[in-house]
């Protein structure tokens, strides 16, 4: 699959998008946050620690908030700091993360290292298909023809390497003095994506799915020059 980190200009045979992605601070006391910023999502990863199974644990009470909030969107399952494996070995058995992604239905499950940046752009690349793929169109994802915004959360414990994620995918470069994220953070990022790597299928849903969105647009604007000009009528009756 071919992916670049930038786009400049519109191309006909590459799809660009806009990642919005957002970071929700773990720690109990911001909770009340989580559930405004669960709204509008496209895709969701939950992330947990793969060296501290506590994490893990957690991940059924994420889960069930998410559904709650954000109804039935792709949720993936990130096992974060695998490169921890090596010294301490495996903390939580495959088969048990498995399981766990069987039970939710699950889109995907990703282990990642923000340290190593493995499968950082991998799962970020895949965050972008599946929203594409589950285009709604929600408010503000079409932009234009063959540019596409998508709001994306990571969601999980503290510490589990949310932000730091973001960061190396974004920056290219791991922040070792990256400070913990406080109630949100908030970051943008932009890829293209070959048409060749979309089903056709698929094409042909976001080609209608934009041209249901620039009617709708088409009439809310005539819907504002019509009322544009009523006030101007008003006021020249005044006078």
């Amino acid at each position: 699959m071919g992916i670049t980190r930038y786009y400049g200009g519109t191309s006909l045979n590459m799809v660009n998008i806009t990642l919005s992605l957002w970071d929700t601070g773990g720690q109990e006391r911001f909770d009340f946050f989580k559930t405004d910023f669960f709204k509008g999502v496209a895709v969701l990863g939950l992330v947990f620690d793969l060296s501290r199974p506590d994490t893990f644990d957690e991940i059924d009470e994420y889960f069930k908030e998410i559904r709650e909030q954000s109804g039935n969107i792709p949720i993936f399952l990130v096992g974060n700091k695998n490169d921890l494996k090596k010294d301490i070995g495996e903390t939580i058995p495959r088969e048990k993360i498995i399981q766990k992604v069987n039970q939710y239905y699950l889109f995907e499950y990703i282990e990642t290292s923000a340290l190593e940046n493995e499968n950082v752009e991998r799962l970020f690349y895949r965050f972008a298909i599946t929203a594409l793929l589950d285009l709604k169109p929600r408010l503000g994802e079409i932009i234009d023809s063959n540019h596409f915004r998508f709001k994306i959360l990571l969601a999980g414990a503290a510490a589990v390497g949310k932000s730091s994620l973001i960061r190396t995918f974004a920056k290219k470069e791991f922040e070792e003095n990256y400070k913990l994220t406080v109630g949100l953070d908030f970051m943008t990022q932009n890829l293209e994506i070959q048409e060749e790597n979309i089903p056709r299928e698929t094409q042909e849903l976001i080609k209608k799915s934009v041209k249901g969105y620039k009617k709708i647009l088409k009439k809310y604007r005539k819907r504002e020059e019509i009322s544009e000009i009523l006030d101007t009528l008003k006021e020249i009756q005044k006078h």
